[in-house]
């Protein structure tokens, strides 16, 4: 920045508005600015099939996760019945690594959603959802918190193993993401499927400094609010209103959902204020609805690292299991 002792010894005569669009052409050419991916894309690729996984390992693929720390890397989970175990691959599924995790022997565990965030001491850990509950009746639910390597054994401890339980009764979920600030959310699925319908969902918190103080006894979630899935999408069959995988962007301005159908963005951060009514929302402005390429069960979604798309996939069994790379056009 010039100072007025510099424009005086050379005389400009020039108003410091030019100057100041001077200084902005040359700070713009000197350091271009990376594209931003914040807030709502107004528009999205048709999806393009990137690669897919093996049946053999993976076989209920219910949570994925793209690692930051480590370009080039992916996490899985595999839902019900899989055992405690998480997945490692390329971005294309190739390359496949099983690690067992040590210490977690719940036979009951229902591993629904994995996502990358803060862990307490500063790293990058993963986030692993033991949140499903399809009879409603768990008296608490898990979530496994592994650091994050860039080398591991055929085995690791984790750094947490946290109970959660619900301040009004116990809830089926399938979405679990974290907040760059390190708070973490939890997405219930509020469904009759004999009736075929779904109603309103559920969204909890639990805050980074709960989370930090958490021991042996199970933690109170917070109530964040609802997100009215049928309103919001009134021209989707009920599986298009069941939310299956929750992700938020890497600034944290934005949120994925995802259904059997489709996935819904929402313009919100979680963690400046309170989700709006669905009928005070607008499309285009405070979400929008992305059509995928629809695949049977599809329950795992997460952002890119850069948040410039995401990538989903299907925990269906009898047929190989693509993943799905889509794309902001901005």
């Amino acid at each position: 920045m010039f100072t007025s002792f510099e424009i005086a010894r050379f005389n400009l005569s020039i108003s410091m508005k030019h100057l100041l669009c001077i200084s902005a052409v040359i700070f713009a050419v000197l350091f271009p600015l990376n594209p931003s991916y914040g807030g709502l894309c107004p528009k999205w690729d048709g999806g393009k099939i990137t690669g897919q996984l093996d049946h053999s390992f993976i076989n209920e693929a219910s949570g994925i996760a793209v690692s930051s720390k480590y370009p080039g890397r992916l996490y899985h989970v595999n839902d019900s019945g899989g055992g405690p175990y998480f997945y490692m691959t390329d971005m294309s599924g190739s390359k496949i690594r099983k690690i067992k995790i040590e210490g977690f022997n719940n036979n009951r565990s229902d591993f629904e959603d994995l996502s990358l965030g803060l862990c307490n001491s500063g790293n990058t850990c993963l986030f692993i959802a033991d949140i499903g509950d399809n009879r409603e009746r768990r008296k608490y639910v898990e979530i496994i918190v592994i650091e994050e390597r860039e080398n591991y054994g055929s085995s690791v401890t984790p750094v947490k193993t946290i109970k959660l339980v619900y301040p009004d009764r116990a809830h089926n979920a399938e979405g679990l993401a974290v907040h760059p600030n390190g708070d973490i959310y939890i997405l219930t699925k509020e469904e009759d499927l004999d009736k075929i319908e779904a109603y309103p969902s559920k969204l909890y918190k639990l805050n980074y400094k709960k989370r930090k103080n958490a021991g042996e006894s199970p933690v109170l979630l917070d109530y964040v609010g609802e997100i009215d899935l049928p309103a919001l999408t009134p021209e989707s069959t009920a599986f298009g209103q069941i939310p299956t995988s929750l992700d938020i962007s890497p600034d944290g301005k934005s949120f994925l959902i995802l259904t059997y159908e489709n996935t819904v963005e929402l313009n919100h951060d979680l963690s400046e204020s309170e989700l709006k009514d669905i009928k005070d929302m607008k499309a285009g402005t405070d979400f929008n609805i992305i059509e995928l390429r629809s695949l049977p069960q599809q329950e795992s979604v997460s952002y890119l690292p850069d948040g410039s798309g995401f990538i989903y996939n299907t925990e269906y069994k009898l047929f190989s299991v693509p993943l799905i790379s889509v794309m902001c056009l901005k």
